[in-house]
């Protein structure tokens, strides 16, 4: 029974030293506070930097077809319409402890008893950051030209939000295509179904690591840790864009449909996260 009152205290110290106790840093380990702040960073110059890009190029490729096959424009639209940014980075941390131990007392060689016990203690911690952002489709058009997947200098934090396309030129070239061809009308038509469309875009990364460790002792009278896993423990990363385009001003979207798909969109990734968290019944 001596294995058994070492082990316990042994369990909880080693729980107490992992994750799902304390808030959970937006950056990777071995990184600090300062690694955070340039992730964040690094995100939104990035996100910022694309959709300029995006918007310059359908708007020059809409004039340069114009010009060549002497047509009527058709994304004049879009220069007066906004972009509203929401960026929402989540990190979960997740540790279990889940020692078992099996007691065979001295007794005579027929005997066959044995006790076996387990317990399990696991910690749950999230956070949520977001951030909100907006910008006239005028001032993206106007900005520089940049570069994006740029990461951030001497740290390791990163995001897949820096690292890819996020296939924003393809996503408004998309919406421009349909209005030149005449499929649809342009989506500031008072005979839209919604008065006025709304163009929304969603990128979501998830990345999860998980590790596990479990060390075994065959002592005289107690056989500890001989199956199952001991200490686990998992971080999982989900960054998420909307990026939601109407008609709008200096201040912000002016359209009351693209304020609802925006509202609605972020109503609906706050659900899917915590349902994420939800027991599997």
């Amino acid at each position: 029974m001596s294995a058994i009152r070492w082990i316990v205290p042994l369990s909880a110290s080693l729980l107490a030293g992992g994750c799902g106790l304390i808030v959970p840093e937006i950056e990777d380990f071995p990184g600090g506070p300062a690694d955070g702040q340039a992730l964040v960073q690094a995100i939104t110059t990035s996100v910022h930097c694309e959709v300029a890009d995006a918007v310059r190029y359908v708007i020059d490729q809409d004039i340069a077809d114009a010009k060549q096959f002497h047509q009527k424009r058709s994304a004049t639209w879009l220069y007066n319409w906004g972009a509203q940014i929401a960026l929402t980075l989540t990190v979960e941390e997740k540790s279990a402890l889940n020692p078992t131990a099996v007691w065979t007392p001295l007794s005579p060689p027929s005997s066959i008893f044995t006790l076996a016990g387990s317990a399990t203690i696991s910690a749950d911690a999230t956070r949520t950051d977001k951030v909100n952002y907006y910008y006239t489709v005028a001032e993206l058009y106007k900005r520089a030209p940049c570069k994006t997947g740029v990461q951030p200098k001497n740290t390791t934090a990163t995001s897949l939000l820096i690292q890819s396309d996020l296939k924003l030129a393809q996503w408004l070239q998309d919406q421009v295509t349909p209005v030149a061809t005449g499929e649809v009308t342009e989506p500031t038509s008072p005979s839209g179904p919604l008065k006025q469309n709304v163009l929304s875009h969603e990128v979501k990364f998830e990345v999860v690591s998980t590790g596990s460790i479990t060390p075994a002792w065959k002592l005289v009278r107690a056989n500890v840790n001989q199956s199952g896993t001991f200490v686990s423990a998992t971080r999982d990363r989900i960054h998420d864009l909307i990026i939601t385009m109407g008609p709008g001003d200096s201040k912000g979207l002016t359209s009351v449909a693209a304020n609802d798909a925006n509202l609605a969109s972020q109503i609906g990734l706050a659900v899917a996260n915590n349902l994420r968290s939800l027991p599997l019944q």
